[in-house]
Protein backbone atom coordinates (compact mmCIF):
# COMPACT_ATOMS: atom_id res chain seq x y z
CA UNK A 1 0.00 0.00 0.00
CA UNK A 2 1.53 3.47 -0.98
CA UNK A 3 2.41 5.94 1.70
CA UNK A 4 0.82 9.17 1.46
CA UNK A 5 3.23 12.24 2.31
CA UNK A 6 1.52 14.96 4.90
CA UNK A 7 0.13 18.04 2.18
CA UNK A 8 2.40 21.21 2.50
CA UNK A 9 1.32 24.64 2.57
CA UNK A 10 2.88 28.05 2.87
CA UNK A 11 3.26 31.99 1.03
CA UNK A 12 3.56 32.43 -2.48
CA UNK A 13 6.58 34.65 -3.02
CA UNK A 14 3.95 37.26 -4.62
CA UNK A 15 2.01 37.06 -0.70
CA UNK A 16 5.54 37.70 0.48
CA UNK A 17 6.09 40.66 -1.50
CA UNK A 18 3.08 42.03 -0.67
CA UNK A 19 3.25 41.97 2.56
CA UNK A 20 6.25 43.38 2.38
CA UNK A 21 5.48 46.43 0.68
CA UNK A 22 2.53 46.91 3.09
CA UNK A 23 4.89 46.92 6.33
CA UNK A 24 7.09 49.63 4.36
CA UNK A 25 3.83 51.87 3.74
CA UNK A 26 3.29 51.34 7.39
CA UNK A 27 6.37 52.20 8.80
CA UNK A 28 6.98 55.07 6.45
CA UNK A 29 3.14 56.57 7.48
CA UNK A 30 4.24 55.81 11.06
CA UNK A 31 7.70 57.43 10.81
CA UNK A 32 6.14 60.32 9.30
CA UNK A 33 3.34 60.74 11.89
CA UNK A 34 6.19 60.69 14.46
CA UNK A 35 7.54 63.44 12.92
CA UNK A 36 4.69 65.89 12.36
CA UNK A 37 4.47 64.95 16.46
CA UNK A 38 7.78 65.91 17.65
CA UNK A 39 7.44 68.84 15.24
CA UNK A 40 4.52 70.15 16.71
CA UNK A 41 5.60 69.48 19.87
CA UNK A 42 8.46 71.66 19.26
CA UNK A 43 6.47 74.54 17.68
CA UNK A 44 3.82 74.54 20.99
CA UNK A 45 7.39 74.44 23.18
CA UNK A 46 8.21 77.92 21.58
CA UNK A 47 5.45 79.46 21.37
CA UNK A 48 4.16 78.71 24.50
CA UNK A 49 8.35 80.29 25.83
CA UNK A 50 7.21 83.06 23.77
CA UNK A 51 3.90 83.48 25.48
CA UNK A 52 5.99 83.16 28.94
CA UNK A 53 8.39 86.09 27.86
CA UNK A 54 5.57 88.04 26.77
CA UNK A 55 3.38 87.70 30.02
CA UNK A 56 6.69 88.51 31.81
CA UNK A 57 7.42 91.69 29.91
CA UNK A 58 3.79 92.93 30.80
CA UNK A 59 3.96 91.87 34.31
CA UNK A 60 7.32 94.37 34.84
CA UNK A 61 5.72 97.15 32.92
CA UNK A 62 3.10 97.19 34.92
CA UNK A 63 5.77 96.46 38.45
CA UNK A 64 7.22 99.93 36.89
CA UNK A 65 4.28 102.12 36.45
CA UNK A 66 2.72 100.91 38.97
CA UNK A 67 5.34 102.02 41.35
CA UNK A 68 5.87 105.66 39.90
CA UNK A 69 6.93 108.21 42.65
CA UNK A 70 7.57 112.04 42.28
CA UNK A 71 11.15 111.90 42.86
CA UNK A 72 13.47 114.14 40.63
CA UNK A 73 17.33 113.33 40.17
CA UNK A 74 20.15 115.63 39.42
CA UNK A 75 21.67 114.98 36.09
CA UNK A 76 25.25 114.64 34.92
CA UNK A 77 26.19 118.56 34.51
CA UNK A 78 24.14 120.89 36.80
CA UNK A 79 20.78 120.39 36.10
CA UNK A 80 17.93 118.28 37.08
CA UNK A 81 15.79 115.22 35.42
CA UNK A 82 11.86 116.14 36.06
CA UNK A 83 10.85 112.85 38.71
CA UNK A 84 8.46 112.09 35.13
CA UNK A 85 10.20 113.06 31.62
CA UNK A 86 8.44 111.89 28.36
CA UNK A 87 7.84 111.92 24.84
CA UNK A 88 5.82 109.89 22.55
CA UNK A 89 8.47 106.97 22.27
CA UNK A 90 10.72 107.45 25.18
CA UNK A 91 10.26 107.75 29.13
CA UNK A 92 12.04 108.39 32.37
CA UNK A 93 10.85 108.00 35.93
CA UNK A 94 11.63 107.11 38.88
CA UNK A 95 10.22 104.34 40.86
CA UNK A 96 9.78 102.40 44.33
CA UNK A 97 10.05 99.01 46.41
CA UNK A 98 12.72 98.34 43.98
CA UNK A 99 13.74 94.58 44.94
CA UNK A 100 17.06 94.23 46.53
CA UNK A 101 17.39 90.00 46.60
CA UNK A 102 21.39 90.59 46.49
CA UNK A 103 21.28 92.53 49.95
CA UNK A 104 23.59 94.87 48.24
CA UNK A 105 23.91 98.49 50.21
CA UNK A 106 21.59 100.77 48.38
CA UNK A 107 18.31 102.34 48.60
CA UNK A 108 14.89 101.05 47.65
CA UNK A 109 14.36 103.68 44.96
CA UNK A 110 15.45 103.32 41.09
CA UNK A 111 15.46 105.43 38.13
CA UNK A 112 14.40 103.91 34.90
CA UNK A 113 13.53 104.44 31.13
CA UNK A 114 11.63 102.96 28.16
CA UNK A 115 12.25 103.31 24.47
CA UNK A 116 12.30 101.41 21.35
CA UNK A 117 15.95 99.70 19.83
CA UNK A 118 16.89 97.71 17.48
CA UNK A 119 18.67 94.31 16.40
CA UNK A 120 22.16 96.94 15.78
CA UNK A 121 21.99 98.27 19.18
CA UNK A 122 22.79 95.16 20.58
CA UNK A 123 26.28 95.49 19.80
CA UNK A 124 26.17 98.68 22.69
CA UNK A 125 28.38 97.47 25.69
CA UNK A 126 25.52 99.46 27.63
CA UNK A 127 23.07 96.03 26.50
CA UNK A 128 23.61 93.23 28.98
CA UNK A 129 21.39 90.80 27.23
CA UNK A 130 22.05 88.52 24.21
CA UNK A 131 19.65 87.87 21.64
CA UNK A 132 19.23 84.02 20.17
CA UNK A 133 20.32 84.18 16.32
CA UNK A 134 22.38 86.49 15.32
CA UNK A 135 21.42 86.26 11.88
CA UNK A 136 17.30 86.48 12.64
CA UNK A 137 15.33 89.44 11.62
CA UNK A 138 14.09 89.99 15.45
CA UNK A 139 12.36 93.70 14.79
CA UNK A 140 12.28 96.31 17.30
CA UNK A 141 13.14 95.59 20.77
CA UNK A 142 11.36 97.09 23.83
CA UNK A 143 14.31 98.35 26.26
CA UNK A 144 13.81 98.62 29.79
CA UNK A 145 17.09 100.41 31.04
CA UNK A 146 18.27 101.26 34.81
CA UNK A 147 20.71 103.67 36.50
CA UNK A 148 22.83 102.56 39.31
CA UNK A 149 22.91 105.46 40.74
CA UNK A 150 19.58 108.18 40.87
CA UNK A 151 21.91 111.47 41.06
CA UNK A 152 24.28 110.62 38.09
CA UNK A 153 28.13 111.87 37.88
CA UNK A 154 29.09 112.59 34.23
CA UNK A 155 30.46 108.67 34.33
CA UNK A 156 26.96 107.64 35.41
CA UNK A 157 25.43 105.00 32.24
CA UNK A 158 22.08 103.29 31.87
CA UNK A 159 21.85 99.16 31.76
CA UNK A 160 19.94 98.25 28.99
CA UNK A 161 17.56 95.20 29.06
CA UNK A 162 15.63 94.03 25.86
CA UNK A 163 12.55 92.94 27.48
CA UNK A 164 10.63 91.89 24.18
CA UNK A 165 11.39 91.20 20.63
CA UNK A 166 9.72 92.29 17.36
CA UNK A 167 8.12 95.77 18.95
CA UNK A 168 6.66 97.24 15.56
CA UNK A 169 5.78 100.46 17.78
CA UNK A 170 5.65 102.36 21.13
CA UNK A 171 3.39 105.03 21.44
CA UNK A 172 3.11 107.64 24.72
CA UNK A 173 0.64 109.66 26.12
CA UNK A 174 -0.05 111.39 29.39
CA UNK A 175 -2.60 112.92 31.06
CA UNK A 176 -2.80 116.20 31.80
CA UNK A 177 -4.85 116.66 35.86
CA UNK A 178 -5.00 120.40 34.60
CA UNK A 179 -6.52 120.43 31.61
CA UNK A 180 -7.85 116.71 32.10
CA UNK A 181 -6.47 116.16 28.49
CA UNK A 182 -3.89 113.67 26.70
CA UNK A 183 -0.97 114.86 25.77
CA UNK A 184 2.23 113.76 23.55
CA UNK A 185 5.12 115.11 26.26
CA UNK A 186 5.51 115.61 29.97
CA UNK A 187 6.32 117.59 31.71
CA UNK A 188 3.76 119.38 29.21
CA UNK A 189 5.38 121.77 26.15
CA UNK A 190 2.91 124.76 27.79
CA UNK A 191 4.91 124.69 31.01
CA UNK A 192 7.96 126.62 31.62
CA UNK A 193 10.60 124.64 33.04
CA UNK A 194 14.21 125.65 34.99
CA UNK A 195 17.15 123.86 34.21
CA UNK A 196 18.43 124.57 38.06
CA UNK A 197 15.30 123.23 39.26
CA UNK A 198 13.40 119.52 39.05
CA UNK A 199 9.36 119.06 38.37
CA UNK A 200 8.16 116.57 40.42
CA UNK A 201 4.64 117.31 38.75
CA UNK A 202 2.91 113.77 37.56
CA UNK A 203 0.56 113.08 34.98
CA UNK A 204 -2.46 111.93 36.22
CA UNK A 205 -2.52 108.62 34.12
CA UNK A 206 -0.02 107.05 31.47
CA UNK A 207 -1.22 105.41 28.16
CA UNK A 208 1.21 103.16 27.18
CA UNK A 209 0.46 101.43 23.69
CA UNK A 210 3.09 99.07 21.72
CA UNK A 211 2.82 96.78 18.68
CA UNK A 212 3.78 93.03 17.89
CA UNK A 213 4.36 91.29 15.04
CA UNK A 214 3.29 88.59 17.61
CA UNK A 215 0.05 89.80 19.66
CA UNK A 216 -0.39 92.78 17.87
CA UNK A 217 -1.64 95.86 19.90
CA UNK A 218 -0.92 96.15 23.30
CA UNK A 219 -3.05 98.91 25.28
CA UNK A 220 -2.44 99.60 29.09
CA UNK A 221 -3.22 102.71 31.04
CA UNK A 222 -1.66 103.70 34.53
CA UNK A 223 -3.12 105.96 36.95
CA UNK A 224 -0.55 107.48 38.84
CA UNK A 225 -0.71 109.38 42.76
CA UNK A 226 0.08 113.29 42.48
CA UNK A 227 3.21 113.96 43.86
CA UNK A 228 1.70 115.34 47.21
CA UNK A 229 -0.06 112.78 47.79
CA UNK A 230 3.05 110.30 47.94
CA UNK A 231 4.94 112.82 50.18
CA UNK A 232 8.36 113.00 47.78
CA UNK A 233 10.35 116.68 47.29
CA UNK A 234 11.60 118.03 44.67
CA UNK A 235 15.54 118.41 45.76
CA UNK A 236 17.04 115.22 45.55
CA UNK A 237 20.11 114.90 48.21
CA UNK A 238 23.48 114.50 46.74
CA UNK A 239 24.75 110.79 46.39
CA UNK A 240 21.66 109.49 47.18
CA UNK A 241 22.06 105.63 45.98
CA UNK A 242 19.88 104.13 43.21
CA UNK A 243 19.49 100.03 42.47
Amino acid sequence: MPVRLPSQSGFTLVEVLVVLVLVAIISVGCFSLLGLFFDTEEVVDQRAEQLRRFSMAMYRIDNDFRQITARAVKNAYSGYEHALRGDEDELEFTRLGAANLTGEPRGELLRLSYSLGYSEDLESDSLTIGVEGEDEDIGGLLLRSRWQVLDRSPDSESIAEPLLMGVESLTLQYLDPDSDAWVAQWPPVSTTNSTTSADIRLPKAIEFVIITRQYGEVRRVFQLLPAETNGSTSNPPNGSPGT
